[in-house]
């Protein structure tokens, strides 16, 4: 039996796989870490990942992807590390061996800009507990790998350009080499674009996770038809296109959301909802807000069963 959960930590990702074979132990897989600290909210039941993790009596970790590098996906992974054995992490770039500490500019005031500086010392520190604690780092590559005799996991990766930039403004800057502006800027604002998404499957049945990459970047890519879809980007109007839910045609979509509202966003977008619930049987969300098709909500997560006949069961926990 294959268990997805997808974790209530707010407007971030944390998404924990757990396979449950007979006679040996649990292969364990997490995707993505949520934010490093969470406010307690009234009216909220959102926490930190590595608190699932516990409660959930996850003591190894077998594999851990991360799909980008945003503060709502990586920010939680060192606690994780610190806290669980992991044997190995993956992600689409890896800081090089000589990396050293990004000093911020001191003559600029640009969110962007120095969000990206910051953001790379914090993922360079991920990558440094990794080493400490015993887990092997890895560069994904695009393809199918068995991760057990019967879940696999394919690597859809983003668009070359975007990759090639990324490394060689990431290299530059962590080499403390000049990078040209409009290159730092646009590798900064790409993150999302650069998500690693994901399709694991199990029984003849998939699961596909997303990141935060926006629908019309992969719309017209090969992929689906998907039995479980994670929506990108917190369910907002860049999540989702009709031609994509056309392609996907998912019986179970999941928001990781938040209720309350979050300043210049809207997650889970109305109309999102709406046309998800057009043609999808489930559509759930760890937390939302109240919409006209969708009342408020919240929960620990959203939790799938996948049998070993491949029998799908779906509810909020």
């Amino acid at each position: 039996m294959l268990e997805v959960f997808f974790c209530n930590v707010g407007d971030g990702d944390a998404v924990l796989l757990t396979e449950r074979r007979t006679g040996q132990p649990d292969y364990t897989v997490l995707v993505d870490a949520g934010r490093p600290f969470l406010e307690p909210k009234e009216g909220s039941l959102r926490k930190e990942a590595i608190y699932y993790l516990k409660a959930r009596g996850v003591g190894h970790i077998d594999r851990m992807f991360l799909t980008h590098l945003h503060i709502d996906h990586i920010g939680g992974t060192q606690r994780i590390l610190n806290a669980v054995k992991t044997d190995r992490l993956s992600a689409l770039y890896l800081p090089p061996e000589d990396a050293g500490w990004i000093t911020p500019s001191f003559t600029s005031v640009s969110k962007t800009e120095n969000g990206l500086r910051h953001m790379l010392n914090i993922f360079r520190d991920v990558t440094e507990t990794a080493k400490a604690t015993g887990c092997a780092t890895a560069a994904v590559r695009a393809g199918t790998e068995a991760l057990t005799d019967r879940l696999s996991v394919t690597a859809i990766l983003p668009k070359r350009e975007i990759l090639d930039r990324q490394k060689r403004v990431f290299d530059a800057l962590y080499r403390n080499e000049l990078v040209d502006a409009d290159d730092a800027y646009k590798a900064a604002k790409q993150r999302n674009l650069s998500s690693l998404m994901l399709r694991f499957d199990y029984a003849g049945r998939s699961v596909l996770i997303t990141g935060d990459r926006y629908a019309d970047d992969w719309e017209d890519e090969p992929i689906g038809p998907v039995d479980i879809l994670k929506l990108p980007h917190h369910g907002d109007p860049k999540s989702l296109t009709p031609t994509l839910l056309d392609r996907l045609q998912p019986q179970i979509a999941v928001i990781s959301c938040q209720n309350d509202p979050f300043a210049r966003k809207d997650r889970p977008n109305a109309e999102v909802v709406e046309l998800l619930q057009s043609s999808v049987p489930h559509v759930l969300c760890t937390e939302n807000k109240p919409l006209p098709t969708c009342p408020a909500s919240t929960h620990n997560g959203v939790r799938v069963e996948i049998g070993d006949d491949g029998a799908i069961a779906c509810e909020p926990e």
